[in-house]
């Protein structure tokens, strides 16, 4: 392989490295030695602090980091870490929410799962740490938009990690590759454990909804012991969470995925079908016989030209003959059974979840001290989602001998009369291909059981002058994904071909139809790994400038990771479906409504070495240098650095800085996974032009809104992704209770590894078709990435009326992750600390702003041909270009965060009101065809405390009543599955907690 370094811009660094880490690597046994007989009159320090490796230093203060300690999290009154992340302004979209996934079907990360998306700049771009170590990533992993469509992505899971047993949480706004490595593109996150408890705690909380039927339950047990005269510690911590479900039909806001009643009059979004989210397959289908009207037998009553009915319930007003007693068929072209999406799904799954830490420290004789670490998480959930329809791609059919046919062979109990159909109906019956049906009689079924374990044994010392720690860890999570009530294509082509009784019945509106032997269950199976080492040795004072010592830290890391993807047989291939057409595995699974899915798996080793400095340049002048480089197994090495100064002109002023290189290698998914086919739901552009220029503005004829193939692989020549990150704050202390920081920042980030999209891909052809005209229709200048089908003659006329050559459905859509080009962000934060004891009590207010002014991708390539064509007129304006360009603002890139928070001690009593502010943004998907966004308005709420403490019978207790969502603020409108913008705001209202807390 090709040895990968980043520009080779630090290169000169690597050998001066090398050579410090070589002979200090010489030195470590002596090191070790020395410390046994190390005096024991200085004591041991920890030198791992959120954005330096050296504990206590001056430039620590120059770091923009955000601290939420544990008397703040407890005043949020939340239960799970993915809660906390909603309430971090500079966090973006949850891209984990389960109301947003409901969609995604076995290839979403299904269950109790939350991970950090700093900046909106994705998920994977923050570096997540347990007690400042790194954590194992999720078992499960799904996909995020990255230019134009979905590419897999994955990160440490914090739901893994219990709010209750939070010391404090640290968020480092700002690139640390240098100092932890990879992954910290857009900042670090640091959990902090209460690691060295004295005493037992209880603690429990139930919470209870006011608009929907969920219940909260949690209980927490803390229990810390000294031994040994003080120096052994043994701290155990244990959490068990409850949660119900909830269902979309909870609540009327949500019971009807036709969201169009809610678009007040006035809106010109008012009537829009993109509001309508129900569904054209239901139980009552629209059926193709293979043949045309003519060659059939059959009459303009019963089907149209070209050989296709509609089914109806018995006694509808459009049934032009009767089937059964439950359903009835007229011929095409009346109009389908929609299927309410949401007659049956859940916004969110019934959940148990566990954890249990253990922490043992322990300060040898020598001086020596040891700190162990165990974990254990558990978690199970139980998710409803909607019934499962074939891919327009991978049709079923009915056979002509299918007991229920209605066209079925002469002598069929089931075969309609000839007075009904006629006396030319082939005595061997009609087969029929199966269109707009979905097998609705159960919904699918989740259950998702996830594990994580950790173990850590470390050790510190002194040698001299120096600090020394070393750490060895081991972290596996898994995740098994059952999914019940699934439909096997095999065991469905078998029952639509039986001429018994025991067939499927499709015509039978969902009663007795003989689903139960075409059910199967889907199971995924996940694990992760990460082994690490580590050992770092640091000096405060290694020699001296003028203006004070310099300190300086040297370090080596060793990990290796990997992952494990096991899908079920019917998935990845062993049990493979062919069907009518010849395509099988791996473009068709046997799972309908399931793209086909290989095992995959892989590993990478990564070896680090790292330096940081802390230079006193003036009295009031602090430098941080660090540098990193890094060897992957699988991609290269790269080295990184990074320059951060602290300046205190006065005594209430400090200017702080920092340039920083970062990067993202690719993850071992984009690297490993094989060829990869997924059906989406996409708009076909060309498509639309056409039904909107060509005279079908409503598509009563042609459907441009259809799920196709998308085709990608992993690719090992992607390199990682490169940023320049840069930062200038001030902080204003103008007296002791009150603080006040602004800092700007901004992220340069190269080979952005994402695809180009499925969508713009069509636009693409459409674009090539507005080139070509209508003259040379069999010419070979359209996409090549866009394969179709013919088109049919009443299609062909729009396409002819638009201007356009005509085109059919796209069959499917070629596609290769790939580094695109660069990703630009900027933006500022401001916070407000106020911080007063008078009295009357303890007043505390904080304020946290984070507002993004600049979020581009930047168009290269075929993207720069699409912006450059919508900008000359050529494309309409409300044709997105997906994931290129200006993202400030679309899709939930909300421009402004802000978070406020106020709090009132006196003596036992205690109040806290806190608030929280998502800014508005557009969707991009319902912009009108003059440019007009459609706006999702900002949402604040607020939440609510009291609390009492008191001694009942020697024991300090702690009653605390609160309200989340005190203004029972509702989510605002969007055509999402539930009518809300899931990745951004949670739409369940007000509720209510009662938390109890008894120290013995």
């Amino acid at each position: 392989m090709e040895t990968y370094t980043r520009r080779n811009k630090l290169s000169f660094f690597v050998p001066k490295l090398l050579s410090v880490a070589i002979a200090s690597a010489l030195c470590v046994s002596a090191f070790a030695q020395e410390a046994e007989v190390a005096s024991n009159d200085k004591d041991v320090e920890k030198i791992q602090v959120i954005g330096s490796n050296i504990r206590g230093g001056q430039v620590a203060e120059a770091l923009a980091v955000t601290v939420i300690d544990a008397e703040i999290i407890g005043q949020m009154g939340i239960d799970s870490m993915d809660d906390l992340l909603q309430l971090i302004p500079e966090n973006g979209q949850n891209f984990f929410s389960e109301a947003e996934n409901i969609s995604g079907g076995v290839n979403a990360a299904r269950g109790d799962i939350g991970t950090y998306n700093l900046r909106n700049l994705g998920t994977g771009n923050t570096l997540v740490l347990l007690n400042g170590r790194r954590m194992v990533n999720s078992a499960a992993y799904q996909t995020e938009q990255v230019g134009g469509s979905f590419v897999p992505v994955n990160s440490a899971n914090v739901n893994t990690i219990p709010v209750q047993g939070l010391s404090r949480v640290e968020v480092l706004r700002d690139g640390a590759s240098a100092i932890y490595g990879a992954d910290a593109v857009a900042g670090v996150v640091n959990h902090v454990m209460k690691t060295d408890f004295v005493g037992f705690t209880v603690s429990g909380r139930w919470s209870e909804y006011e608009n929907i039927p969920r219940d909260e339950q949690s209980l927490t047990v803390e229990w810390g012991k000294d031994f040994n005269a003080g120096r052994t510690n043994l701290s155990v911590f244990a959490n068990y969470y409850a949660r119900d479900r909830v269902n979309s039909q909870d609540d009327p806001r949500w019971a009807n995925s036709d969201f169009r009643s809610r678009i007040p009059e006035d809106s010109p979004w008012f009537g829009d079908i993109a509001f309508r989210g129900t569904s054209a397959n239901s139980l009552f289908g629209q059926f193709d016989l293979l043949t045309s009207r003519a060659s059939s037998g059959l009459g303009s009553d019963i089907v149209d030209g070209a050989g296709e009915f509609e089914v109806y319930p018995a006694g509808d007003e459009r049934c032009a003959f009767a089937i059964n007693a439950q359903t009835c068929g007229a011929p095409d072209g009346q109009g389908v059974i929609r299927y309410n999406l949401n007659a049956d799904r859940d916004l969110s799954s019934e959940l148990t979840r566990a954890n249990l830490f253990m922490f043992i420290n322990h300060e040898f004789d020598n001086g020596v001290e040891s700190f162990t670490e165990f974990s254990l998480y558990q978690s199970k959930t139980n998710l409803r989602r909607h019934p499962t329809a074939s891919f327009s791609s991978s049709k079923l059919r009915v056979g002509a001998e299918n007991y229920y046919n209605p066209f079925g062979p002469c002598g069929s109990p089931n075969r309609l009369p000839d007075s009904v159909i006629g006396g030319n109906v082939p005595c061997s019956g009609l087969a029929i291909t199966m269109d707009n049906y979905r097998f609705a009689e159960l919904p699918r079924i989740v259950d998702n059981d996830g594990d994580t374990f950790r173990f850590l044994q470390g050790f510190r010392g002194t040698f001299g002058e120096w600090d020394w720690e070393t750490a060895v860890s081991y972290s596996k999570a898994k995740k098994e994904d059952l999914t019940r009530n699934r439909v096997s294509n095999n065991l469905m082509v078998e029952a639509l071909f039986d001429s018994t009784p025991a067939a499927y019945n499709p015509f039978s509106g969902g009663v007795d139809s003989n689903i139960e032997r075409t059910l199967i269950d889907v199971v995924r199976k996940n694990e992760t790994d990460l082994m690490s080492f580590d050992l770092k040795f640091a000096h405060t004072d290694i020699f001296e400038l003028p203006a004070g010592p310099v300190g300086f830290v040297l370090g080596f890391e060793y990990r290796e990771e990997s992952f494990t993807d096991d899908r079920d047989d019917r998935l990845d291939g062993t049990i493979a479906f062919t069907d009518y057409e010849g395509d099988t595995f791996p473009f068709v699974s046997d799972v309908v409504n399931s793209s086909p899915t290989p095992d995959s798996s892989g590993n990478r080793d990564v070896s680090s070495l790292f330096a940081e400095f802390q230079i006193p340049v003036l009295e009031n002048l602090n430098v941080q240098a660090a540098i990193r480089y890094e060897n992957f197994s699988d991609v290269g090495d790269t080295a990184v650095g990074k320059l951060a100064f602290g300046w205190r002109p006065l005594e209430s002023v400090l200017l702080r800085g920092s340039w920083s290189q970062a990067y993202r290698v690719p993850n071992l998914i984009t690297i490993n996974e094989s060829i990869v086919t997924r059906s989406a739901t996409i708009t076909d552009y060309a498509c639309l032009f056409a039904a909107e220029n060509g005279g079908d503005p409503n598509q009563d004829i042609l459907n441009c809104r259809y799920s196709t193939q998308r085709v990608a692989q992993g690719s090992e020549s992607l390199v990682p992704e490169e940023s320049d990150n840069t930062s200038l704050g001030l902080v204003f202390t103008p007296t002791d209770e009150l603080t006040i920081t602004v800092d700007y920042w901004s992220i340069e980030k190269e080979s952005t590894i994402g695809l180009f999209g499925e969508e713009n891909h069509t636009l693409l052809d459409l674009l090539f078709r507005l080139e070509n005209g209508d003259t040379n229709c069999a010419s070979s200048t359209f996409s090549p990435a866009v394969p179709r089908q013919e088109a049919s003659a009443e299609a062909a006329t729009i396409y002819a009326a638009a201007g356009i050559c005509p085109a059919g459905e796209v069959s499917s859509i070629n596609d290769q992750y790939a580094n695109l080009d660069d990703r630009n962000l900027a933006g500022f934060d401001v916070a407000l600390y106020y911080d007063v004891d008078t009295e009357f009590g303890d007043f505390k207010f904080s304020y946290n702003g984070s507002f993004i002014d600049k979020f581009e991708q930047q168009a290269g390539g075929q993207a720069a041909l699409l912006v450059q064509a919508q900008n000359n007129g050529v494309i309409p304006i409300n044709f997105p270009i997906t994931g290129f360009d200006d993202l400030i603002g679309r899709d939930g890139n909300q421009e402004q965060r802000h978070s406020m928070r106020a709090s009132w001690r006196k003596d036992d009593f205690g109040a806290s009101l806190s608030g929280n502010r998502i800014g508005e943004f557009y969707q991009s998907s319902l912009t009108l065809s003059d440019g007009t966004r459609y706006v999702i308005p900002a949402m604040t709420t607020y939440n609510a405390t009291v609390d009492y403490r008191f001694n009942m019978n020697e024991v300090n207790t702690r009653l605390r009543f609160g309200i989340r969502n005190l203004t029972d603020e509702r989510a605002p409108l969007s055509d999402n599955s539930f009518g809300f913008f899931a990745d951004a705001h949670r739409d369940f209202g007000r509720s209510y907690y009662l938390d109890l807390r008894a120290s013995f």
